[in-house]
């Protein structure tokens, strides 16, 4: 009799211990895209709270304003024939863009003097985060700080409004009554040439009135390159609490039958907010299964999301990135 049940016994070891291994598997797979979505958490914290920190000591360059006029530590700054008040060279600090959507009068230029020594924090973050790739600040008449230096003349649309950008308005009592350093959390090109990017951004209140805002930009192609895997095998993305696509992996970008995710190409100066196209939206897709994948983690909040693509089982795994309110999701075949 030992002899006739022995076959069904090691059948039923077999059955089980595959099934253990594959708990395990999709346990560690999970447990890894854990530790990468609390890692992003912590980083976007920590760069959030820098941006926060730099609001408070601009604040405090406009609070101990002296009392007789300001005058530039080195003589570098020119008005263009275009109306655009500009530093003319690279002295290591950072360049200086008023577009001249206001007149550039003294009080305008008194600004950017007063912001002058702003720039030993903005070299520092810059140094010291090596995702961040620019720090700014821009104040209420279109006066534009930021750090690394560039061309601001040949890049720059001529009186560009901006606090009628994201990056700036995003700050505001409106968007931001609690006035909090916050993510400008939806991809966008970058006016200065930097491509797809987002924005820690903080609002600076002098007399209770907002006078202008910090920011630091981390680039798209950055945390791609950080936080998603180099290797082709993996099927890697990230999206928003949209559904839309905020960087993946190639092969994760081809299985979901999405076009390929280009930089932006400077052709022009940018002359408004510019975002990510809605055929990178999963809740946008012509395929059923992905509509429905991006229902079940977003409305559903499922960590583990079940499926079928063109007849084969699919597994799923996302992750909350709460920081940006961001997911990341894995493709498991």
């Amino acid at each position: 009799m030992m002899k006739l049940y022995l076959p069904f016994a090691i059948l039923f070891f077999f059955l089980f211990s595959c099934n253990y291994s594959s708990k395990q598997d999709l346990k560690a797979e999970q447990e890894s895209l854990h530790k990468t979505a609390e890692k992003i958490d912590r980083d976007f914290a920590i760069i959030r709270n820098e941006v926060g920190s730099l609001a408070l000591k601009i604040q405090k360059l406009y609070e101990s304003r002296p009392n007789k006029p300001l005058k530039p530590a080195k003589d570098l700054y020119h008005l263009a024939p275009n109306g655009v008040f500009y530093k003319t060279r690279d002295d290591g600090g950072s360049a200086i863009c008023v577009t001249g959507v206001y007149p550039v009068n003294e009080e305008i230029k008194q600004i950017v003097y007063l912001t002058e020594p702003i720039d030993t924090e903005f070299v520092r973050i810059v140094k010291q985060y090596p995702e961040v790739v620019q720090v700014y600040y821009n104040d209420k008449h279109s006066c534009n700080r930021i750090y690394p230096f560039f061309d601001v003349l040949s890049q720059y649309e001529a009186k560009m409004d901006i606090p009628s950008y994201n990056f700036y308005y995003m700050a505001d009592e409106k968007h931001n009554p609690k006035r909090k350093a916050v993510w400008v959390n939806e991809p966008y090109v970058d006016p200065a040439g930097r491509g797809w990017m987002v924005s820690a951004i903080a609002p600076v209140y002098v007399t209770n009135k907002l006078v202008g805002v910090p920011g630091i930009d981390v680039t798209i192609n950055e945390i791609a390159k950080r936080y998603l895997p180099q290797h082709s095998s993996s099927m890697t993305l990230i999206m928003d609490n949209t559904g839309t696509v905020v960087t993946a992996q190639e092969s994760a970008i081809n299985f979901l039958s999405f076009p390929p995710l280009f930089d932006h190409k400077y052709i022009e100066t940018i002359k408004q907010n510019t975002y990510r196209k809605e055929l990178y939206n999963l809740t946008l897709s012509k395929e059923e299964w992905v509509r429905d994948l991006a229902k079940q983690i977003l409305r559903n909040e499922k960590h583990v999301v079940e499926t079928k693509q063109k007849g084969k089982n699919i597994t799923v795994l996302a992750d909350h990135i709460h920081e940006l309110d961001w997911y990341l999701v894995k493709i498991l075949k």
